[in-house]
């Protein structure tokens, strides 16, 4: 998503002057950084401290933060990161709201090591390389068990026990599999299959799914859950017919919707760009406080989130 990035930084921060960059890490230059800045596509973001050869010199760009996170620049690269994370004191706790922490980026090529900071807050991700510390169990059938507790976790959303969702996309399961362990009672439309383990799956408080195998434009109102309280949508269409696919949908969930989690697809660049008006849209559909964000799970997608 770095095109996606620099196309951003060029929206909300247009004085940023491209300087150095490699897969997985872009830096700018500029007069004026505003601290409040928000970006979508940046999964650790902050003022840089400076490059060093060394553990050792890195540990001296670390001094007076409250903090040291050390992750590797890719993280398809395997990396032993031990030993620098030794040397600096450095922690895999999440970051405390207020605190100031040190982000040392290491790569397994011959590139120095880079250090920044960042104050941590509620609406970054916590953990070393800007991660939710969600695990995915190995019986998700999908790496859609993370996005949906990555989302929940980032917008601090208040999913519990004896809740309904209505998952429009919902095959192979794996955001399922997640609400039905916390209790949640799921209604998951989708042509395609859903994992035999989560169809059979039942919480202690007797939460289960309900699979309707037909495509979203053939859900009827009838056909819906009598209460909604978190809609989910992750399909593969275009952002603006997916957004316009659930439109029709919302009226009978009016009075009980708590929120949207949208997996919008960005497969052309253009919608990455036109992201703002595709947030606008969802805010029409009367969701407040929409926020997006390329969780550490995305891939060419983005998480949108929108209250009520």
């Amino acid at each position: 998503m770095e095109r996606a990035l620099k196309s951003e930084v060029a929206r909300v921060a247009p004085s940023w002057r491209l300087a150095f960059s490699r897969p997985g890490l872009v830096t700018f230059k500029a007069e004026h950084i505003d601290e409040r800045i928000e970006l979508v596509f940046a999964h650790v973001w902050g003022r840089s401290r400076g490059r060093a050869e060394t553990p050792v010199a890195a540990r001296e760009l670390c001094a007076g933060v409250d903090r040291v996170h050390v992750f590797a620049r890719d993280p398809d690269e395997t990396i032993d990161l031990a030993a620098i994370k030794r040397d600096l004191g450095a922690t895999e706790e999440p970051a405390r709201a207020g605190e100031l922490v040190a982000d040392v980026i290491v790569s397994g090529a011959d590139d120095a090591i880079v250090v920044g900071e960042h104050r941590a807050s509620d609406r970054r991700g916590a953990y070393p390389g800007g991660g939710f510390g969600v695990v995915v169990p190995d019986d998700a059938p999908s790496r859609a068990y993370a996005k949906i507790e990555e989302a929940i976790a980032w917008r601090h959303l208040d999913v519990k026990a004896g809740q309904t969702a209505l998952e429009i996309g919902a095959a192979p399961g794996g955001a399922v599999l997640a609400l039905l362990r916390r209790g949640v009672n799921v209604v998951g439309v989708d042509t395609g299959a859903i994992d035999p383990h989560v169809l059979a799956y039942r919480h202690a408080n007797g939460a289960h799914v309900t699979h309707l195998p037909i495509k979203v434009g053939a859900l009827r109102w009838e056909a819906m859950p009598a209460r909604v309280d978190w809609l989910l949508v992750d399909v593969n269409l275009a952002p603006q017919v997916a957004i316009h696919s659930i439109a029709r949908l919302m009226p009978p969930m009016r009075d009980s919707l708590r929120g949207v989690v949208f997996t919008l697809k960005l497969n052309e660049l253009r919608f990455a760009e036109e992201l703002p008006s595709l947030l606008g849209r969802l805010e029409q559909l009367g969701f407040t406080d929409v926020r997006a964000r390329h969780l550490p799970s995305n891939r060419q997608e983005v998480c949108a989130v929108g209250l009520r």
